[in-house]
């Protein structure tokens, strides 16, 4: 009899354990052996599950079948996965407020990426995530110039057909003096190829994962604005979780893990730099002092106009600048 009753109590436990453990569907959206993947989110998947083992699960899948670029957000909203990461421009009219990360800035994405994270944390941008609960925010690298040929000039970009990934991008090389082509990313290759557009406005990161280095030659490496992104959980799944599990969410969640997927770009955007400064065939342009100081003239319209279309416009720029500025000083 009393080996029944501890039998029953043990297999009581177990199932109360199993019942307890918190299994979370976490789309990466990438291919499983990108960088992004192999030196950050699988790392990251791994230390969770083996500091929450019995009470958190992470179920990595990779690629696009359960989440992509697009529906990344409002599968997470509706908890077919519990976990994704995303870029914040795909969901229309959210992010506003967030997106005074994404204007021109001289800082790398490791400290952007921190000051991103300092800035949510002032409450400034809570109405933005009200649904969710956001564990690393990243702000990507800079969308620098590449183009098919020499430029006859840095004074001013008229005559070229430029395609970009963002309206602020947009807006920036518009105001340099090139046409603004809109077309979708994975179709810059063969426009470029084609020669119906002359280059494109996009980070060095993004050239590379799009092959444009194979049909550019020429590239300035001067900041024209950024893109932003967020991993996350919906604010109710996390909320819905036990306290254990929730605890090991929280622990590796904040600016740390934001600066560790900052850095990662910042890694990724040198290592792509240096490779085609190394190449006979490719021009890596750097503004000098004068020039950089037009190019932001031209540009500073487009800061204003940014706070005046956005609430509270003014009050976090001056919360971004202020926090950019300690975060370079290494505060």
């Amino acid at each position: 009899m009393k080996t029944f009753v501890l039998a029953s109590l043990a297999l009581a436990a177990s199932l109360v354990t199993a019942r307890a453990e918190d299994t979370l569907i976490f789309a990466t959206t990438n291919a499983s052996n990108t960088g992004a993947n192999t030196q950050v989110l699988h790392p990251w998947a791994a230390r969770m599950n083996e500091q929450g083992a019995g009470v958190l699960k992470i179920d990595v899948r990779d690629g696009l079948t359960l989440a992509n670029h697009i529906n990344f957000y409002d599968r997470a909203i509706n908890d077919v996965v519990q976990l994704t990461w995303g870029i914040q421009s795909q969901v229309a009219g959210k992010y506003v407020r967030s997106h005074v990360v994404t204007l021109p800035v001289d800082a790398g994405t490791e400290d952007t990426s921190v000051a991103y994270w300092r800035l949510y944390k002032t409450g400034l941008l809570d109405a933005e995530y009200d649904d969710i609960q956001p564990l690393m925010l990243v702000a990507l690298s800079q969308s620098t110039l590449h183009t098919k040929r020499p430029l006859a000039t840095l004074d001013n970009l008229q005559g070229l057909k430029l395609a970009m990934n963002s309206k602020l991008v947009g807006d920036v090389i518009g105001r340099l003096g090139a046409s603004q082509i809109t077309i979708p990313l994975t179709d810059f290759y063969e426009a470029l190829n084609r020669g119906a557009i002359d280059g494109a406005a996009i980070g060095w990161t993004a050239a590379e994962t799009y092959k444009l280095n194979e049909v550019v030659t020429t590239h300035v490496d001067y900041g024209l604005g950024g893109t932003i992104g967020v991993v996350f959980m919906a604010k109710k799944r996390y909320l819905a979780l036990s306290g254990p599990a929730r605890k090991v969410i929280d622990t590796n969640a904040g600016e740390k893990e934001s600066r560790i997927f900052g850095a990662y770009w910042d890694r990724y955007a040198d290592e792509v730099r240096q490779k085609l400064k190394g190449d006979a065939r490719h021009k890596v342009i750097t503004l000098n002092a004068e020039q950089a100081a037009k190019w932001r003239e031209r540009v500073t319209p487009l800061v204003d106009e940014w706070v005046k279309a956005t609430p509270d416009g003014a009050k976090v720029l001056s919360a971004w600048r202020d926090i950019v500025a300690k975060v370079k000083a290494g505060s």
